[in-house]
């Protein structure tokens, strides 16, 4: 199973019109053009997606026009976390329905933060996502958004009752190392998955070939880049691609929010991705300057906006 999630699979971002309203015609344009830089598959309706600002209807529907454009050509894993695990289990079915190859939840969120579930409720809330689809179920690991630290003892009992792989945004490489070690321990084909590009090379050299890479959305190419240098064993390539991903990942978050940059860098790369949802908002004029002119330093993008030689 493990070999279906290596590479890059972008958090794909959800296009909104100035009004709010989900815009179809940005999510297929994103969809397009990340396919045509040769990723590995998507991660739909997460963080990057603005999951927690839309309606269940609204991720049912997104991920609908994100199914239709891909086709099949590539894998796709749906995020399915709510609040609730009923809520969660209506997401999941939706997902494997339209043709998910796994799905992915957050640790049920609100709560969590306030200590109001033991570990049996997280492990009872996992098994029942797990035995109502057929497809793999993924845990989402993201302590800073689900107020749930995960642990590798606990990713080990989640393992025995059918989680079968993971997205782990913790950012730390030991902990991705840990949470690696315990699942695989229980299960040789259990998915690790990177939640940042950012821990690509180390993450490569211990077994995880997998990234949900959220600068794979604005630079897609820079991402892919990195992957196959990594797959040639061309040491020296990737450690320079690693440093300017690492450089990247900076710039992109000049108004302080990653994911929003996303739109920006699409824009000035001539695609028509649509906005933010309030209360998300874009960089600002002074922002995207910075931006652009810091990205054409690094070579990623010509004075004109569009990608760098």
């Amino acid at each position: 199973m493990t070999k279906r999630f290596e590479g890059i699979y972008p958090p794909a971002i959800t296009s909104f019109t100035e009004d709010g309203e989900i815009y179809e015609k940005g999510i297929r344009n994103v969809i397009r053009y990340l396919m045509s830089e040769g990723v590995h598959g998507f991660f739909i309706n997460g963080s990057y997606g603005s999951c927690v600002l839309m309606t269940i209807e609204e991720r049912k529907r997104v991920a609908e026009i994100i199914h239709d454009e891909v086709s099949g050509r590539l894998p796709i894993i749906t995020h399915v976390g709510e609040a609730s695990t009923r809520a969660t289990i209506e997401l999941a079915r939706h997902a494997e329905g339209l043709g998910s190859v796994a799905v992915a939840a957050v640790a049920p969120y609100y709560y969590s933060g306030a200590n109001a579930y033991d570990e049996g409720q997280i492990i009872r809330h996992y098994a029942d996502i797990a035995t109502s689809v057929r497809v793999p179920t993924f845990i989402y690991n993201n302590p800073r958004t689900s107020g749930y630290t995960l642990t590798s003892e606990l990713l080990a009992k989640l393992v025995k009752v059918g989680v079968l792989g993971m997205k782990d945004s913790s950012g730390s490489f030991t902990l991705l190392g840990e949470f690696n070690q315990a699942a695989t321990r229980e299960n040789a084909d259990f998915a690790c998955m990177s939640g940042s590009v950012g821990l690509m090379q180390p993450a490569f050299n211990i077994g995880i070939k997998g990234c949900i890479s959220g600068t794979a959305n604005a630079f897609p190419e820079l991402a892919v880049s990195l992957y196959k240098a990594l797959e040639a064993h061309d040491w020296e390539k990737s450690g320079e691609l690693q440093n300017l991903v690492i450089a990247q990942r900076k710039i992109q978050a000049a108004s302080g929010f990653r994911p929003a940059g996303c739109y920006t860098f699409l824009k000035l790369k001539g695609i028509d991705c649509g906005t933010v949802r309030r209360p998300w908002r874009e960089p600002n004029d002074q922002e995207a300057r910075y931006m652009k002119e810091e990205a054409i330093k690094l070579g990623l993008l010509r004075g004109d906006g569009l990608r760098g030689t």
